[in-house]
């Protein structure tokens, strides 16, 4: 019971993440501290490809020296080592989570539990100021598994455009894309023929490439000097054979929908 609670924790977190960075004032120093930390609750898809969701407790975090921080931000938590405004680059460490046999549909449970997955690699960024109130951040990364549970290799790109409205309202629109090795996609979307046997799902053989497009869509609004409320809406299109797969087109849904609110406490 105690590891599911982390779990759905790290669950709801990690959905939540970007939102708040809206709200934290960065360091003028480059030898200050600050940060926030959220509490709240998120509604997140059931597995990767479910059309069933949970409910999860949300808690996450960020911590600034200067412009150098420690994060989470979606499925990773990341180091950015550069004391850069425009730059940052660093290590990363990605989660990516299994399947258990507690999950609503049947027919996909019956296929077989699979572990959480832990991935490393590095990512980048760059970030454009457009006007006083108007930011853009193009980013990458890329992340190998090293827990070998997929053996594979996922990269992903986003552009994220932020403003503010006013002085207590700010607003983050985020667009991106994934790619996933084959090994990935046949980690979670492949079925095996003894598996079409246990599950009545069609034998499928899952092959790789773009595995999905989305957009979020994320507002906070600061109450006082130290916190404030935040919402974020996503939406997620999974493409090519991880739509295909019997695994999303019989148990579960192409549409991945996602959503949490939470308050922010800043320092």
């Amino acid at each position: 019971m105690k590891n599911e609670l982390i779990r759905s924790a790290i669950i709801g977190a990690l959905l939540f993440t970007p939102a708040i960075a809206l709200a934290q004032d960065k360091p003028a120093k480059s030898d200050e501290f600050s940060g926030y930390t959220t509490i709240g609750v998120a509604a997140v898809p059931d597995y990767e490809g479910a059309d069933d969701h949970r409910i999860l407790p949300l808690v996450d975090g960020k911590l600034f020296l200067g412009e150098r921080y420690l994060a989470v931000e979606g499925p990773a938590i990341r180091a950015n080592v550069l004391n850069s405004q425009t730059f940052e680059f660093g290590p990363v460490a990605s989660f990516t989570f299994g399947r258990d046999d507690a999950i609503k549909d049947r027919a996909v449970a019956r296929l077989g539990t699979i572990d959480d997955a832990y991935e490393v690699g590095l990512f980048g960024a760059v970030n454009f100021d457009i006007a006083d109130t108007h930011k853009l951040r193009l980013g990458v990364q890329g992340v190998h598994d090293v827990s070998n549970v997929h053996d594979g290799l996922v990269v992903s790109a986003n552009a994220t455009y932020s403003t503010t409205v006013g002085e207590r309202l700010s607003v983050m629109v985020d667009v991106g894309a994934s790619y996933a090795s084959d090994d990935y996609a046949a980690t979670y979307y492949s079925i095996t023929p003894a598996g079409s046997v246990a599950s009545g799902l069609t034998a499928f053989n899952a092959k790789g490439g773009i595995k999905d497009v989305g957009a979020q869509l994320t507002a906070s609004y600061r109450i006082g000097d130290n916190w404030g409320f935040a919402a974020n809406a996503g939406y997620r299109r999974l493409l090519g054979d991880f739509a295909d797969s019997p695994v999303v087109s019989k148990g579960g849904s192409a549409d991945q929908l996602s959503g949490g609110v939470g308050v922010f406490f800043t320092f």
